[in-house]
């Protein structure tokens, strides 16, 4: 191979297999990872669920959250110091597990970041429309919008992680600073029976315990997306030591965000009024309309639009880094792991945006927009959930095995046997009680794409031994590699 080329790849322009190299600083990735957790419109969407069970403690519910989020980022920040790489779980868990277990975690991750898109357009799409015919009493279908929103987002990332990472910044410092202003606007009038700890006190849940578990389930899903940073160890600069530095940056900073906001929502209620909390479907709404006016009620709905999009544009850039990572090693079609003269994957990109245009328009047409998204969202969180155990099993095995040397009994054993068995409360709650249809037919989707996926794998591992073989490979410490791997 000819050294001009090879430098040429290392660099960022090759032709297959390799991203661009210091694309973004940790800010960047920073940004982005804390886009994809969507902070405004998880905090319009999740406060009432969540205080459906913990009440007026529903900011301890998100405590609890937190610290099992800081848990799974120190998890992942302990591969990425040592496993620089597009692939996030499925490089990880081939590494540390063994390739049949990283393979099936890649494929669950697929599945589960394949969902942003077909989540979040019709949803876009619909409560745009919704915004449209309520401020300009102008009728616009909300599949025509989300046919809009795909085509401008499918501009972003196509341009690279660059432009991605800024333009999700942007987005994102206008809908924390939105609700940071109204929250501290209640903080500051007293809320609706005075400022005190009492949210804190885990007495004070509608459920007791249960309940906590339950405003922890909401908060741990609203945590999802924070561990994309992990599909950016290739693009980073300085990511051994940025990526980790990103991961608790995004859980620490939105986790903080989300106790303060549940805070504000609380006590704007008042302690004795809870149940019409619960039973206000869109409480931010009536929170904008005590404290702020109803005349500004269009300053909130802007906000949870601009929420969607920034999660969109990161959503889809990580989901694109996985296609990709599994394109360029043929257990997706080999097209998917090439990129343009720029190291950006702009066919991955264009196939994923294609794919969400035509399952979320078809699923949305199907059961509605908003249908739609509790639909794809459900296999998302119950997904994600499941990578989170499986990368908390594999971080054990991985340094225990590789680098005993370093290997940490509270870092590396028993926190993410504590992580784990945590996790198992949302995974409970998103089983039980048994959601309506076709929510319901979640679990059973998901265990037919990892029994799609060990088959698959068998049919690899016999037809294909060399594809089996490379499996998880770390590309940035083999930059030599211009093809895909061959039968």
């Amino acid at each position: 191979m000819k050294q001009a080329e090879r430098a040429a790849v290392a660099s960022g322009g090759g032709r297959f297999g390799l991203l661009q190299k210091n694309a973004i600083t940790v800010l960047g990735a920073v940004a982005l990872a804390m886009a994809f957790m969507a902070p405004g419109g998880s905090t319009f969407f999740e406060t009432q669920p969540a205080a459906a069970g913990a009440g007026f403690a529903t900011p301890l519910g998100f405590i609890l959250a937190l610290l099992v989020c800081l848990i799974v980022a120190s998890t992942i920040a302990s591969f990425a110091k040592k496993l620089p790489a597009a692939g996030f779980a499925y490089t990880f868990n081939t590494q540390g597990l063994g390739k049949r277990a990283g393979f099936i975690s890649g494929w669950i991750l697929a599945l589960s970041y394949g969902m942003v898109g077909p989540m979040i357009f019709p949803a876009l799409g619909a409560f745009s429309s919704d915004f449209l015919k309520s401020q300009f009493n102008l009728s616009l279908p909300w599949w025509l919008l989300m046919i809009g929103f795909v085509i401008v987002i499918w501009a972003i990332v196509a341009r690279g992680v660059s432009v991605t990472a800024t333009t999700a910044l942007v987005f994102l410092v206008i809908e924390v600073g939105v609700f940071v202003a109204l929250g501290l606007t209640i903080v500051f009038k007293g809320g609706a029976e005075g400022v005190s700890l009492g949210p804190f006190n885990p007495a004070n849940s509608l459920s007791g315990v249960s309940g906590l578990g339950i405003g922890m389930l909401w908060g741990i899903l609203a945590f999802v997306g924070f561990e994309s940073a992990g599909t950016l160890g290739e693009e980073t600069a300085d990511s051994k030591r940025n990526i980790p530095r990103a991961l608790y940056a995004a859980a620490g900073i939105i986790g903080l965000f989300y106790v303060f906001v549940m805070y504000a929502a609380v006590i704007g209620y008042g302690r004795h009024h809870m149940n019409a909390l619960v039973g206000d479907s869109t409480p931010w709404f009536t929170l904008v309309k005590n404290y702020w006016g109803a005349g500004v009620s269009w300053i909130l709905a802007l906000t949870v639009i601009n929420s969607s999009f920034a999660n969109m544009i990161a959503g889809s850039n990580a989901a694109i880094r996985v296609v990709f990572a599994m394109g360029r090693e043929a257990i997706f079609p080999s097209v998917l792991g090439r990129t343009n003269a720029k190291g950006t994957p702009f066919t991955a990109a264009t196939g994923y945006m294609g794919f969400s245009l035509v399952i979320g328009l078809a699923v949305g047409l199907l059961i509605g927009p908003f249908g739609a998204f509790a639909f794809f969202g459900s296999i998302l969180g119950l997904g994600i959930v499941l990578t989170w155990i499986l990368l908390n099993i594999s971080l054990i095995v991985f340094y225990r095995s590789r680098y005993p040397q370093e290997f940490s009994i509270v870092r590396h054993g028993i926190l993410p046997v504590v992580a784990s068995v945590l996790m198992l409360l949302p995974l409970y709650g998103q089983l039980w009680p048994i959601p309506a249809f076709p929510n319901n037919l979640v679990p059973y989707i998901v265990l037919a794409w990892v029994v799609i996926g060990f088959v698959y794998l068998v049919t690899i591992q016999r037809s294909r031994p060399t594809v089996f073989n490379g499996m998880g490979r770390v590309w940035v410490d083999d930059p030599l590699i211009l093809e895909p791997p061959r039968p």
